[in-house]
């Protein structure tokens, strides 16, 4: 038996890409029930169907040949695509992701047995529709499968022929003759893909009238041979009066389109639709490649950064000036083939966010079924592009804030439109780029938070203390959902109450580096607003002096940077504190924080970074600033394992290792 092992990956990729597709598809069916639209789906089922049997995934064969039943019955007008229809292939597409979980993960899989007695019984406990009358079968009646048989010939390099034959009068028993033709035909030839009429086995009964059916015969042949050398093996047959065979041009039609040709699909220009379901031309390459890339990139700009350091070196000492001046040249040269191979390789990590988006409109339209709302998620910023890190790492922070917005963001009907508003609310998520950080933003149009009642339920649960509280403004008292514990909803529901795990949320986008904030009008609506790193494989950071040792501080955590005298320093209950522009900001000295001695002697003008996470702020004081650097992160290794406060580490251009801050763990240690 042949080994699959080898195409496992690509058959898991292809599961991945289709499935989705196979999801995109059935969120239109429910606006649009159109033959394109059904087409498209049983097109992807075809092709998982095809792809699962290849691999002896037989669990997965089963479901996806039941849905295409189902089309295909809709197809042929004997189901309607109502709700019930859609609702159970969503059903059957949450298993099919389920068994390519089970699959990936070589875990058994589960009992798909009550899904295929659903998805059969669903046929005959549904109305069916009004048969059309029988017309005369004509190549303009293809079916479906019909249809995809012919478009996969076409990709293998086959020609589709149209061939009209007519038996001579004198041929005796002509459906059986027929018959032996088309055996002859497929033998020599190659494929009939759809033949009218159709060819019966020798030995059926024919009355008289069924048999001159037989005398004049029309059908598809995909084949490597051209029209003439087909029409003239047919004519050889001594019971065939006339065969004429020429290159099939499907007309435009009601019925399922076929493709046409390579040498004619040029003639005719392709819409913008068709080339972005196309998408672009890729390949797939494993994460660990590019890992591996990403660090070979990084020592060649270690290595680059030093050659312009001893550059300047030489230029100032050595007297040969076409030696300087060479060296110059080579320096500069490798220093932008260097700058440009970082870039394409950041770009290979790359991702549409699309990828992350395109999982939501599920998610919104299941929980507003189950709540009984009218929604509608507004997707904006689809192409902006994102390390494909982060895109797996905001994908649940995302859902968690969607959840909330469609529960307790949007208000039922009747009080939307008692307010003065439609009855269906929008959700809107939104993407862009802002100087090296990616900007997202869920936007509802709902009642949007009461800070009293944050405040409210904050004192209540003892989150906040009454002096606390007395000294918080509303967007203070806004940004309490993201205490641990935290909730205003009067019931746990099934899906969430807006608060809950909103601690857990906050925490995932600190440790991405990013910050979350929270803008709400009561009445009017409420934007969640995250800022995160373009990328976690390189970063910019702000180079820092801490008791001799070099440290990196990411630029995105950066709020300002000050510098301020001995009195602008307050204590406040035994903590150091600064107050600009009003606020009040924790100090402390990173120096304590990691440990080192501080200085003996502080500087008249004390350098001061002022960091922010979701919410916060804290002022760190350091010895020194040095400017700003990109550099490539690298790990620790599993030797070292964990360090507290140290994210990771740069190698200088001068070969020295400069520790990364973790500002979120820096948070977390000193909050409260």
């Amino acid at each position: 038996m042949e080994d699959l092992s080898a195409y496992r990956e690509a058959f898991i990729g292809e599961m991945v890409d289709q499935l989705e597709r196979m999801e995109h598809y059935l969120l239109h069916l429910e606006h649009d029930t159109s033959a394109d639209t059904i087409q498209s789906i049983f097109r992807t089922a075809h092709t998982i169907k095809g792809s699962s049997a290849a691999m002896g995934f037989d669990e997965m064969k089963s479901v996806t040949h039941e849905v295409e039943h189902l089309l295909d019955m809709v197809r042929s007008n004997k189901l309607q695509a109502g709700r019930n229809l859609v609702n159970l292939l969503f059903e059957a597409l949450d298993h099919l992701k389920l068994l390519r979980d089970e699959y990936m993960g070589e875990s058994a899989f589960s009992d798909i047995a009550f899904l295929l007695v659903k998805l059969r019984e669903f046929v005959d406990n549904t109305p069916s529709l009004e048969t059309p009358k029988k017309e005369l079968k004509e190549l303009t009646g293809l079916t479906l499968e019909q249809s995809l048989r012919l478009e996969e010939a076409r990709e293998t390099g086959c020609s589709i022929l149209k061939v009209q034959m007519s038996l001579s009068s004198g041929c005796i028993m002509k459906g059986a003759r027929y018959y032996l033709i088309m055996q002859d035909v497929q033998a020599r030839f190659g494929a009939v893909l759809y033949a009218d009429p159709a060819a019966s086995e020798p030995g059926a009964a024919f009355d008289d009238e069924a048999e001159e059916a037989y005398s004049r015969a029309v059908f598809l042949l995909a084949t490597r041979e051209n029209a003439e050398t087909v029409a003239a093996g047919l004519r050889a047959h001594s019971d065939v009066e006339s065969a004429a065979a020429e290159l099939y041009q499907p007309q435009s039609s009601s019925g399922p389109k076929a493709s046409v040709p390579a040498s004619a699909a040029k003639e005719h220009p392709v819409s913008a639709e068709e080339k972005q379901n196309k998408g672009p031309q890729t390949i797939r390459v494993s994460v660990e490649r590019l890992e591996h890339l990403m660090n070979l990139v990084g020592e060649l700009l270690i290595d680059q950064t030093s050659l312009a350091q001893l550059k300047q070196s030489v230029t100032r000492s050595h007297r040969n000036e076409e030696f300087v001046e060479r060296l110059g040249d080579i320096s500069d040269h490798i220093s932008r083939t260097v700058g440009e191979l970082q870039d394409s390789v950041m770009k290979a990590r790359m991702l549409p966010i699309r990828h992350l988006f395109q999982r939501f409109p599920r998610t919104v339209r299941d929980l507003s079924q189950k709540l009984g709302k009218e929604i509608e998620l507004v997707l904006d910023g689809m192409e902006t592009e994102l390390d494909r890190t982060v895109i797996e790492e905001i994908g649940d922070p995302l859902i968690h804030l969607l959840r909330n917005a469609v529960d307790h963001g949007i208000e039922m009907a009747d009080i939307r439109l008692v307010n003065g508003k439609p009855a269906k609310g929008t959700v809107r998520l939104n993407s862009y780029h802002e100087d090296n950080q990616v900007i997202i933003t869920v936007e509802d149009d709902g009642g949007g938070i009461r800070p009293e009642a944050i405040l409210e339920s904050a004192l209540r649960k003892g989150i906040v203390t009454e002096e606390e509280a007395a000294h918080l403004s509303d967007q203070d008292a806004i940004h309490l959902i993201f205490r641990p514990g935290f909730s205003t909803a009067a019931q746990v529901s099934e899906v969430s109450g807006r608060g809950v795990g909103m601690d857990i949320v906050r925490s995932q986008i600190e440790r991405l580096n990013g910050m979350i904030h929270i803008d709400s009008r009561p009445g009017t609506g409420t934007r969640f607003t995250i800022r995160l790193p373009l990328t976690l494989a390189i970063i910019t950071g702000l180079k820092v002096k801490v008791s001799q040792r070099d440290y990196m501080i990411p630029m995105t955590n950066v709020v300002e940077i000050v510098r301020v005298l001995d009195k602008d320093i307050k204590t406040i209950q035994g903590q150091s504190v600064l107050v600009i522009r009003k606020e009040t900001i924790p100090l402390v000295w990173l120096s304590d924080v990691l440990n080192y001695e501080r200085p003996l002697k502080l500087k008249k003008h004390q350098p001061i970074v002022i960091v922010g996470s979701a919410e916060r702020k804290i002022a760190l004081a350091v010895d020194e600033l040095l400017g700003n650097q990109e550099v490539v992160i690298k790990t620790l290794g599993s030797y070292l394992g964990k360090i507290p406060y140290v994210a990771g580490a740069a190698i200088l251009g001068n070969g020295r290792v400069a520790l990364i801050a973790e500002i979120s763990y820096l948070f977390q240690m000193l909050k409260g």
